[in-house]
């Protein structure tokens, strides 16, 4: 019987098998989903996410410019985000490509799932009192201008970037200086920060809009920090010259 389920879950499912005969199970697993790298998981996740952005525009199209209408383009940047990012890694670094790259939960300790939870929670609370505006454009642009450079940051870097700091560097690994690297040492960084931050001031979330905003920037401060030690270990002078020669929004 577990072999049926082995062979049901493993990474040739979606081909035809036969049904088994005797006392096994035919094991159909169309609704579960576990953290493995299989073509079964990698499936559901991406129709999970194009049915939340189809959701989404449908929100945002019926509803216009209102509170659920506002809320429908916060879903549709979410999913996306986590779209691109798993997209990204598949064309450009294959080799790392996991599970992990949907970017789900990027610090394993559910940070990222409770930040964005408490920030729907505000959202609901302040539901009644909240028109879309001046303030709500602002966010938006901000949203999008952040997801687009943070995918151009792993675009530009191909098998260069990694979700994690990394520690060891392999054959692949290169200095990038071209592209948006020219103008900004950690691009993928900054949009991360400004998509998040501009979600917030999107939905309105003031609490939420100035928690982002400190904690991410104690956390990119302190994560760049301990990222360019390694940079130096790897390149030398190289990536001192180019870090004098090349500013970056965080500090």
């Amino acid at each position: 019987m577990e072999s049926a389920r082995e062979e049901a879950f493993g990474p040739n499912v979606g081909q035809f098998r036969r049904q088994p005969t005797g006392p096994q199970r035919w094991y159909t697993p169309v609704a579960a989903i576990d953290t493995t790298h299989t073509s079964h998981n990698i499936a559901l996740t991406a129709c999970a996410l194009g049915i939340a952005m189809g959701v989404g525009l449908s929100m945002a199209y019926v509803c216009g410019w209102s509170t659920w209408g506002v809320f429908g383009m916060y879903v549709v940047l979410v999913s996306t985000y986590h779209m691109l990012e798993y997209l990204s890694v598949a064309l450009y670094n294959p080799e790392r490509l996991e599970m992990g790259s949907f970017m789900f939960n990027p610090d394993v300790d559910n940070g990222y799932i409770m930040a964005m939870g408490m920030s729907l929670v505000e959202y609901a609370v302040g539901y009644g009192g909240r028109t879309p505006g001046v303030i709500t454009v602002v966010g938006l642009g901000a949203a999008v201008a952040g997801q687009i450079v943070r995918t151009l940051a792993m675009v530009t870097a191909k098998t260069s970037f990694n979700h994690y700091v990394a520690t060891r560097q392999v054959a692949d690994h290169s200095l990038v200086t071209h592209g948006i690297y020219a103008y900004e040492r950690h691009p993928s960084y900054v949009g991360f920060y400004v998509w998040s931050v501009g979600l917030q001031v999107m939905l309105q979330n003031v609490c939420s809009a100035v928690l982002f905003s400190a904690v991410l920037g104690y956390f990119f401060v302190k994560r760049t920090k301990k990222e360019e030690l390694f940079l130096i270990r790897f390149f030398g002078h190289k990536y001192l010259e180019y870090r004098n020669q090349t500013r970056s929004l965080i500090p």
